[in-house]
């Protein structure tokens, strides 16, 4: 199970409660889709990804390959600038010797990004998908719908107030270039904390057996029936990308 969540104001935990009664989170969850990556496939890549980057972290730590490989699963732009040491996490960052998640990250969820903001060309998007491909009962991703739906930043997109961080939509010579997430904004990586114990919340609290793929069970990457960080964010992006 998830750490507990902490901090979370009681008006935001009520909004909270409120979006899990009105919408099916396991028709989220069922209906994510990001290329080969569908309910139906069984999430392949997704799991070939945390398979590796869990490996990783449990014997040489998380590499700039694995960095690399979740930026190509992202399609991230600007991939070929992404470069740093050979470890850019070091082993047992997150997962202790026991096989339980690191206790510090209980209260402090986003003291890995002062690490992994070393490795350049890596902004919060993709910095927060190490963290999910690694640690998925700890961590979910933060990207642009994310943002653009529960936080700031696209008032068309906008549904939720749950996030005080802003995405921005780049241009160039007049054209739109696509949206980011700043990381000199104040309020990153702080709204990363407050987004993983939203996530954590919901994780405790949606009713519903989460109804993960009997591959991700039989590679013991899931719990039967357990929702992890990771499995609510992926029902919230499906959300999100409704209106981003």
């Amino acid at each position: 199970m998830s750490f507990k969540p902490q901090g979370l104001p009681i008006d935001l935990c009520k909004e909270l409660d409120a979006f899990i009664l009105a919408n099916s989170m396991v028709n989220l969850y069922k209906s994510y889709s990001w290329g080969n990556d569908t309910y139906t496939n069984g999430f392949p890549d997704i799991r070939k990804l945390e398979l590796q980057l869990q490996r990783s972290e449990a014997s040489t730590g998380i590499l700039i390959s694995d960095v690399k490989n979740v930026a190509k699963w992202g399609a991230m732009r600007n991939q070929g600038r992404i470069s740093g040491t050979t470890v850019v996490l070091q082993k047992n960052t997150l997962i202790a010797v026991d096989g339980d998640a690191q206790p510090c990250l209980e209260a402090q969820p986003q003291e890995p990004i002062d690490t992994l903001k070393l490795i350049i060309g890596l902004g919060p998007t993709y910095q927060s998908k190490v963290l999910r491909f690694a640690l998925p009962e700890e961590y979910g991703a933060i990207d642009t719908r994310i943002v653009r739906v529960f936080g700031q930043g696209d008032s068309k997109a906008h549904r939720h107030n749950w996030l005080s961080i802003k995405a921005i939509l780049g241009t160039h010579k007049g054209k739109a270039t696509g949206w980011s997430i700043p990381a000199t904004q104040k309020h990153w990586p702080s709204d990363f904390a407050r987004w993983i114990n939203i996530l954590r919340y919901m994780a405790k609290n949606i009713q519903d057996k989460c109804p993960h793929p009997k591959e991700f069970e039989e590679s013991k990457l899931r719990v039967d029936g357990q929702w992890t960080c990771a499995d609510v964010e992926m029902a919230l992006f499906s959300y999100a990308s409704k209106y981003a």
